[in-house]
């Protein structure tokens, strides 16, 4: 019997192994998202805030979903002729191709300002400080977020879900120049960093789900080494 039990057993865990997926495509598509979330979290944790631009925002978002895109859209319609013709080079032109996707999207996105680490009703503050270094005459409307400088004749909001330490600075018009964007941006920098710093707590569950998972992934790999390789020279010459 107990012979028994033990081959259902070995018979079980061999058919969870192959549900599971592959080492090297999971390692691929999990080491860009686990590396900002990482960012993110170490940044929540130290109470501290990462003010960015939209822009830089979604170059960082396209950096981290890199991984998924190798695995996925890339796999799907991988271009095996050309594959066959250039070999490993291939690579460097899909990743070319890549990168130009992520800067086209980075550079037409709207103009913004993306604050991790500070809730919107944090961020109210800091912004109409910041307002009024830009223009004395800069006033605020506190319960919608809202801040108008009327001699720049600029009207900004704040947007974030409540509670969340994630909040957007936007403009109602798109028309105002990068100038006025990148002195925005340097000065609520500075009023956010002299304020005060929040609470650790909220990014310690982030910051410990990345790091076992990420425990996860190295063990997974170390343990099953040479089955990536093989797998990573299997993906690498087609």
């Amino acid at each position: 019997m107990s012979q028994e039990r033990k081959k259902v057993s070995d018979t079980s865990m061999e058919s969870f192994s192959r549900m599971l997926p592959s080492p090297f495509y999971l390692l691929v598509a999990s080491i860009p998202v686990l590396g900002y979330l990482g960012v993110i979290a170490v940044v929540r944790v130290s109470g501290r805030a990462l003010v960015t631009t939209g822009g830089r925002d979604v170059a960082a978002i396209g950096v981290a979903i890199s991984g998924l895109v190798a695995i996925g859209p890339l796999e799907l319609f991988f271009p095996s002729t050309a594959a066959a013709f250039f070999g490993p080079m291939i690579w460097v032109w899909l990743a070319a191709f890549y990168v130009l996707c992520v800067t086209l999207a980075s550079l037409t996105a709207p103009p913004r300002l993306v604050v991790y680490g500070r809730t919107a009703e944090d961020l109210y503050l800091p912004l109409i400080r910041a307002a009024r270094r830009l223009d004395p005459d800069a006033d605020g409307d506190p319960g919608n977020l809202q801040v108008s400088l009327p001699r720049l004749k600029v009207r900004l909001r704040i947007d974030g879900h409540r509670g969340v330490d994630h909040a957007e600075v936007e403009a109602f018009e798109r028309r105002y120049p990068p100038r006025f964007w990148s002195r925005l941006l340097g000065l609520v920098r500075e009023e956010v960093a002299s304020g005060p710093r929040t609470s650790p707590r909220r990014g310690l569950v982030m910051l410990l789900l990345t790091v076992v998972l990420a425990s996860l992934l190295v063990w997974r790999g170390i343990d099953q080494q040479a089955l990536v390789v093989q797998e990573f020279r299997q993906w690498l010459w087609r």
